[in-house]
């Protein structure tokens, strides 16, 4: 009977935490790093569960890569290449500058990068592009055109020639993985050239000749008033 109240009495008891020999700072420091790893796990899971990681390229070894060339047929060395979306109602013969086209084009989540010469085995390619998103989330995006565009400047807004070309659709859903290969100027239901010449250019990637993408001129606001007026000083002199 003494044994077993006397374990009762201990059963009643709750016992205190050993006392830790860390100052309580130290200890408020490990509770905060022990909470952003939390958070960061946290984070790491929902960014493989949801969000798009697209790649858009022309870089398939130097037989298939068909390479970027400006209007005379040189390799585009240093312009850009971005992939996004168009604004509603956009009409290419309207654009009268790279400006015009960077304020109709919205980036997707970061895609953008620049064109130039990479090393394949022994070959040296030339205009060579490899754009990708930053695997954020699709959001009006999702399901919609996807465009890409090419410029010679460093940006599109100092570009003097561009291409742009529809080269499918942006995923409907969550999570998506998609690599899109721009390397023909077949149209089609997922390619549509709005801007840009396959016809005419060839490169030469160290194999022989291969199509290559020109871009062509933004036709510049001045460039067309001389235009449009040299056309109506001759139907003036035409009815003198």
């Amino acid at each position: 009977l003494i044994f077993r109240n006397s374990f009762l009495r201990g059963a009643g008891r709750v016992r205190s935490p050993a006392p830790s020999n860390l100052p309580r700072n130290k200890l408020t420091n490990i509770q905060h790093m022990k909470l952003k790893y939390v958070v960061a796990l946290l984070g790491a899971m929902s960014a493989s569960a949801f969000g798009a990681s697209i790649t858009v390229t022309n870089a398939q070894g130097p037989v298939n890569t068909q390479a970027v060339v400006d209007n005379s047929g040189a390799p585009v060395d240093g312009g850009v290449a971005a992939f996004g979306t168009l604004a509603a109602g956009f009409d290419v013969t309207t654009l009268s500058s790279g400006a015009d086209l960077a304020s109709a084009f919205s980036i997707f989540d970061g895609a953008s990068a620049s064109i130039g010469p990479v090393q394949a085995g022994p070959f040296s390619i030339p205009g060579v592009y490899n754009v990708s998103n930053a695997g954020g989330a699709l959001g009006a995006a999702a399901g919609a055109p996807l465009f890409l565009v090419l410029g010679n400047g460093a940006d599109l807004a100092s570009s003097t020639q561009a291409a742009i070309l529809r080269v499918g659709d942006f995923p409907a859903a969550e999570p998506a993985t998609a690599t899109i290969f721009v390397n023909t100027g077949a149209e089609g239901d997922t390619q549509t050239t709005l801007l840009g010449d396959w016809s005419s250019f060839t490169v030469s990637p160290g194999i022989g000749s291969q199509p290559a993408l020109a871009l062509q001129n933004i036709p510049e606001p001045s460039s067309s008033l001389l235009i449009g007026l040299a056309g109506l000083s001759f139907l003036i002199r035409r009815r003198r």
